[in-house]
């Protein structure tokens, strides 16, 4: 029973990381199944093998997933969005708790959200702490 059940692991993660090619989701386990089922041929008991599912798939996450990334990320565009990080700005809509304020930073209207998902009024003076997809997270200034 415990062969087929690394069979399934190997083969169920690999098709997982085929459809989600590039996110490096679940290739982890494919490796620790591998090596589990290896365990097995050498006729080790279950709890061994799964033992070493575990050790192996968390050990391969560690050591190639950093390296796997930088290949997979591919050419990265310069946009010199990264110094509005820092910056210093003031709300000019405010945020809600359920929604998104508004900053201008060098002439250019972004939506915002603060960093602990709390409400800020408008005219208060927030920093710039990071850039999430289209969207600036603040921070309020003390």
């Amino acid at each position: 029973m415990e062969q087929w059940l690394w069979v399934i692991i190997l083969v169920g993660t690999l098709i997982v990381e085929v459809v989600t090619f590039g996110n490096l989701i679940s290739v982890w386990f494919s490796i620790g199944a591998l090596a589990a089922y290896f365990a097995f041929i050498f006729g080790f008991s279950f709890p061994v093998q799964l033992g070493v599912f575990i050790v192996v798939s968390i050990a391969s996450l560690l050591s190639i997933r950093p390296l796997a990334a930088n290949y997979f990320r591919g050419n990265m565009v310069a946009t010199n969005a990264d110094r509005i990080i820092g910056q210093q700005t003031t709300l000019v809509k405010a945020i809600k708790s359920n929604g998104w304020g508004e900053v201008n930073v060098f002439g250019t209207v972004w939506s915002v959200a603060e960093l602990n998902n709390h409400p800020v009024d408008v005219g208060t003076v927030v920093e710039v702490v990071a850039i999430e997809g289209a969207k600036l997270i603040v921070k309020k200034v003390d």
